[in-house]
């Protein structure tokens, strides 16, 4: 059972991680042509090839998702990836009518790279310690890891590789891997944050089996 102490800083993490994620989507990835892998990178790549901001297409192909991870991973999971898509939506949509406020990297495409990866896994890898889902490949991720032996961050990888391969419609070669370094940090990150989760949830469930 989940206390209310508990609950409110799942809700907390939720809107701290997608409003990290929607940072860095705008001011990293967008600003430096810097893609990612999964339904981010497919929301970025309809954005270039359409203009359709990933406020509006997030909403639409994330919530679609979500209703299919609910009935493996419980209304607790639809409540929360709600509410990190709506974050999300919201904030992005701060940023651009904002604008940049991180200073163009295109001349170190390298730490641009770099710093997109730390930025998606970072907000990414907050949401799914929660249980939740930042986005509809987290839960293609989390499904594929508890169904099979993959770990979660070879299922980001899989779905990386699908959507950088599309995303040579309006990357350069030469320029994908700045991407690849992206999807290689945020994916060990998202996979390190999500494992600390876990590990501490056992030792709660451990310390309260001692207790009892």
């Amino acid at each position: 059972m989940y206390s209310a102490r508990q609950n409110a800083r799942d809700i907390l993490l939720v809107i701290l991680g997608a409003s990290i994620l929607a940072f860095g989507s705008y001011n990293l990835n967008y600003q430096n042509d810097v893609t990612e892998g999964g339904v981010l990178g497919l929301i970025l790549l309809l954005q270039k090839l359409y203009a359709i901001s990933p406020s509006i297409t997030s909403v639409i192909v994330d919530f679609s998702l979500f209703l299919v991870g609910m009935r493996f991973l419980g209304k607790k999971f639809l409540f929360l990836s709600f509410l990190s898509t709506a974050t999300f939506s919201i904030t992005y949509r701060m940023w651009e009518s904002i604008g940049f406020i991180v200073p163009n990297l295109q001349n170190n495409m390298i730490l641009a790279g770099i710093l997109s990866g730390v930025a998606v896994g970072l907000g990414v890898g907050l949401v799914v310690r929660v249980g939740a889902a930042s986005g509809g490949d987290d839960v293609l991720a989390i499904l594929g890891s508890k169904f099979s032996r993959l770990k979660i961050h070879h299922m980001y990888y899989l779905m990386d590789a699908v959507v950088l391969a599309l995303s040579l419609t309006y990357i350069s070669v030469d320029r994908i891997v700045y991407s690849i370094i992206a999807v290689l940090v945020s994916g060990t990150l998202i996979s390190v944050i999500h494992d600390l989760g876990k590990k501490k949830e056992k030792v709660a469930v451990k310390g309260a089996v001692v207790a009892s």
